[in-house]
């Protein structure tokens, strides 16, 4: 008798251990979705140990570095897609044209006026991607998410496409307000400041070296995640690795958009958003402004459901700030705004 009651113990502190040791299991899917002669990379990432949970769709447009590299970095607890998967979301991760496995049309890079990768053309692609993943659940709306030029983008599409959206979420996004920018003086001609300067390349290229300096800029803008952490340098390292001249090279039409967004120009209208949708900045972003969050929320319908976040202590990277409260604090935010509107 004391053999079985043992045994029954055994099995129940088993049972129990099991259950709270268990960790998260993911599937990742790549393919590719057509748009006319391009071909888009797209990624999906669920979770699937608590699978019975009802999932849904969201789909993350990346900034000036791709989707892969940007949000789902192959370092333990770094990936923002595992962490959205975690809160029952299925996490679509898309590269526009031209970065990473997407492929880009052949520019006219003569052109002085050519805006390669336009908002117009993410718009085009972000629309492919979106009719792909509805084919699946054609009940359903996409929640979209954008960051840095990402946001940009995908405002411009939820103004153009608002019948596919659920809910829209910013993150440390431009708006067309005349304002200081640090990067004025890297992008205005040199005979009128309020021009972009055309002649720098129309496609984007860094180096390994260059894409540190990006993480030297947001050291010194006061946020949290070190220079010289695993996370750094697995990104910059992933972000040259998709063409064998070890290379970022991107089409650089955003820097454009950007340079006049930040000096008042609209590409799109915040009147025009009739979506749900949630803005957030990092509270030491290096690319927006205070005044960008600030004045696109103040510029949305009163009638819709609206909501600006700023997290504390935050920077341009706050999706891979793991050892912070920054991404648990994004992640939050998000799960509660999309499932619930607060």
């Amino acid at each position: 008798m004391i053999c079985r009651y043992l045994s029954i113990f055994l099995f129940f502190s088993l049972f129990y251990n099991s259950i709270a040791t268990a960790q998260p299991q993911y599937t990742t899917t790549d393919y590719l979705v057509q748009n006319g002669d391009l071909q888009l990379q797209v990624r999906k990432v669920t979770e699937n140990l608590y699978s019975s949970r009802r999932k849904i769709p969201l789909l993350l447009v990346h900034g000036g570095t791709g989707a892969l590299t940007s949000f789902d970095l192959d370092v333990a607890d770094a990936s923002f897609a595992q962490s959205l998967a975690d809160a029952g979301f299925t996490v679509y991760l898309m590269n526009v044209r031209g970065w990473e496995r997407s492929t880009a049309p052949v520019y006219d890079l003569a052109d002085t006026s050519l805006v390669a990768g336009s908002c117009q053309e993410a718009a085009a692609d972000i629309d492919a991607v979106v009719s792909s993943i509805l084919k699946d659940a054609p009940q359903s709306k996409v929640n979209l998410f954008g960051w840095a030029a990402g946001g940009h983008w995908a405002s411009y599409y939820a103004t153009l496409h608002p019948e596919k959206i659920s809910h829209l979420v910013v993150l440390n996004s431009l708006y067309g307000v005349k304002a200081p920018w640090s990067f004025n003086g890297a992008f205005a001609d040199l005979e009128d400041s309020l021009k972009f300067n055309n002649s720098i390349p129309a496609m984007r290229q860094s180096d390994e070296q260059g894409m540190l300096n990006v993480w030297k800029t947001e050291a010194e803008s006061g946020a949290p995640t070190p220079a010289d952490s695993v996370i750094m340098k697995t990104f910059v390292s992933r972000s040259v690795s998709f063409n064998s001249e070890h290379l970022l090279k991107v089409p650089g039409g955003f820097r454009k958009e950007s340079f006049y967004m930040a000096n008042g120009r609209k590409y799109w209208d915040a009147k025009d958003i009739s979506v749900p949708i949630l803005l957030i900045r990092g509270e030491h972003d290096f690319w927006s402004r205070p005044t960008d969050i600030d004045t696109y929320f103040n510029e949305l319908p009163a009638g819709i459901v609206k909501k600006k976040v700023v997290v504390p202590g935050a920077g341009h990277f706050v999706f891979l700030d793991v050892k912070g409260s920054g991404r648990r604090t994004l992640v939050i935010a998000i799960n509660n705004f999309i499932k619930k509107n607060l």
